[in-house]
């Protein structure tokens, strides 16, 4: 076997558990499931058989490798013993755009964040594991200036990413304008926040703004935002990551008349 990197893959045992299961339980024809083969370690463990290679439907071929051809094919990566190869003449695409937005918004009004130029891969694949686990299932990028969604977006959501909508923008300004318009409450965090965490809107009437790892959230979306919290530091250093930062302001928000 040549042994080289393979581009288009999606690895991962949480990863790829993720989008098998959920192209499963959505009964996707084989055409619709957007790879092609399964890689898989010999001798898998059990929990690989029943999250992965039980649900793979006929047509899509599962080979079986040893760890040392697996390594080898994928230097350097973690594949944790499985590899999803996608069709060559596809490609899995995770965004819409802002007229794609609108029309979500018009069907049903569901929480959305938004995130402004968050550049760093990794923090953007654990935002987007930490809004999924919060119930946030609409992510709006701003096109300029963001982390791209690449392999390792996918790997550090843990799968989190095959349950979202993600939208990417020119504007964002544009977008707070429409979703106000739309009866949306626009939240945004800085340290010079006034506001009152009791006032809080409804939870399906919220966008929440995260801004840029050094920068915060631009003034110009500060501005227009309805409301600009402070997250209260008792520490000594007084910034957070920002996906500790966006755990935080979801937290709260989702989990507001929790005892």
């Amino acid at each position: 076997m040549e042994k080289k990197v393979i581009k288009g893959a999606i690895y991962g045992k949480r990863n790829v558990a993720e989008l098998v299961q959920k192209n499963h339980e959505e009964n996707l024809p084989v055409a619709k499931w957007g790879f092609r083969e399964v890689l898989i370690k010999k001798n898998p463990p059990r929990d690989l058989m029943n999250e992965i290679i039980n649900l793979i439907p006929k047509g899509i071929r599962i080979t079986y490798l040893s760890a040392g051809e697996l390594d080898s094919m994928f230097h350097g990566v973690n594949h944790q013993g499985v590899v999803l190869l996608r069709e060559e003449s596809k490609k899995t695409n995770f965004t819409g755009d802002f007229a794609g937005l609108q029309e979500l918004v018009a069907e049903e009004k569901l929480p959305i964040l938004i995130l402004d130029r968050v550049q760093d891969t990794g923090n953007l694949g654990n935002i987007l594991r930490t809004a999924e686990c919060f119930g946030f299932t609409t992510i709006v990028l701003s096109e300029r200036e963001s982390a791209p969604i690449n392999d390792t977006v996918e790997r550090m959501s843990s799968g989190a990413i095959h349950h979202l909508k993600i939208f990417k923008v020119i504007n964002l300004r544009q977008v707070i304008d429409f979703l106000k318009e739309n009866g949306y409450w626009v939240v945004a965090t800085s340290d010079r926040g006034m506001d009152s965490w009791d006032k809080l809107p409804e939870l399906h009437e919220t966008a929440v703004i995260m801004g840029n790892e050094e920068a915060g959230v631009k003034r110009i979306l500060l501005e227009n935002a309805d409301f600009v919290f402070q997250i209260p530091m008792h520490g000594k250093v007084s910034s957070l990551n920002v996906v500790v930062a966006t755990g935080i302001v979801l937290d709260r928000i989702v989990n507001r008349n929790l005892d």
